[in-house]
């Protein structure tokens, strides 16, 4: 082999070694469009996430990345969802739901299921929201990511449903479980709080709103803030609290204009 060859081979295999392979385009330039979105989404500029998100999904679509794209259309059901748009959120999950051919993950079938219980239930429809909620639980095992999520529900549907004592004994379990993480872990107390408001149980109500209102403050949730601090000028009323009860109310009143004037969602 002569010297030349040698050093052509050699060159090769150094620019080989130094340069990583370019993804195709399209795949690209969904990496791109997927990372903009979210950062839009964290900033609460939730149009821009919503444009982004799109054009992500016809990207993964186009190189039939069905996983990401499922990941994609869960995104888009949450921005519309965080717009008040929840039934153009529904809509977006059951593109993964309502598919015959059943061509994305499971796990993705299971979010979907667990999202459109989540809002169904607030929107009061909760035959539909059960009818979802059983189908995530099929789905999840002791192990999967939304198994405390999945309980939370369950006790908020016992609340919705007029059982607060149930409702009380399921999110107490999930509340003190450390690996459901805070949010799960307050939206759990806030069941708490609700079901011994409506037990005439003022005093723990408070408690456990106050509670709730530590760790929403700590995930800087603001519409959870406003619907701890309207809990507890409620229940603080009751037990005769007139003064702290006007606080709290007026504390819950600066939160929700401020919230509504940012576009915070």
């Amino acid at each position: 082999m002569t010297k030349a060859i040698l050093f052509i081979l050699l060159g090769m295999l150094a620019s080989c070694g130094s340069t990583p392979p370019r993804l195709p385009q399209a795949m690209e330039q969904a990496q791109v469009a997927d990372k903009e979105a979210r950062r839009a989404l964290r900033s609460g500029d939730l149009l821009r996430a919503q444009h982004d998100f799109a054009k992500t999904l016809q990207l993964q679509q186009s190189f039939d990345d069905l996983a990401g794209a499922a990941t994609t259309i869960i995104n888009l059901a949450t921005v519309a969802h965080q717009l008040h748009d929840d039934e153009g959120a529904l809509i977006w999950l059951d593109k993964i739901l309502l598919e015959n051919a059943e061509i994305y993950p499971e796990e993705s079938r299971l979010a979907a299921n667990f999202r459109k219980a989540v809002i169904t239930a607030n929107l009061g429809r909760l035959p539909e929201a059960e009818a979802s909620l059983a189908e995530a639980i099929k789905m999840c095992d002791k192990k999967c990511s939304l198994h405390f999520g999945i309980d939370g529900l369950q006790a908020r549907l016992l609340l919705l449903k007029g059982d607060s004592q149930g409702a009380i004994t399921l999110a107490l379990t999930v509340s003190k479980e450390a690996e459901a993480g805070q949010d799960e872990q307050a939206n759990a107390l806030r069941t708490v709080a609700t079901a011994e408001e409506k037990l005439s149980r003022y005093a723990e109500a408070l408690q456990h709103y106050k509670s709730t209102l530590e760790i929403d403050k700590v995930l800087s949730l603001g519409i959870r803030i406003a619907e701890d601090l309207s809990g507890m000028a409620r229940v603080s009323k009751q037990l005769g609290r007139d003064q702290e009860a006007i606080a709290y109310s007026r504390r819950a009143k600066l939160a929700n204009e401020s919230l509504r004037q940012n576009n915070i969602p």
